[in-house]
């Protein structure tokens, strides 16, 4: 069975961009920084604008949470973008 991990993400209305935060410490900006994602699966926080995002849910395959930890503690980046 492949590996898959659902995480929240968070999508700029002003630039498209949809983000989300692979671990607790991983906080990232979209581009045009109007939005903000931290927290990683341990609790969700947005800075930014109520009207300026949309929160949603995404699948991502081929990784689990571990690799998504992983993925940001190495700064490989490989799962950083959706």
């Amino acid at each position: 069975m492949e590996k898959s991990v659902v995480v929240s993400t968070v999508k700029c209305k002003k630039c498209g961009d949809q983000i989300y935060s692979r671990a607790r410490h991983d906080f990232r900006w979209c581009a045009c920084k109007s939005v903000a994602v931290d927290g990683g699966r341990d609790y969700l926080k947005i800075s930014g604008e109520s009207g300026d995002f949309e929160v949603s849910e995404v699948t991502i395959a081929g990784a689990d949470q571990r690799d998504l930890f992983e993925d940001w503690n190495s700064g490989r980046n490989k799962y950083g973008e959706i």
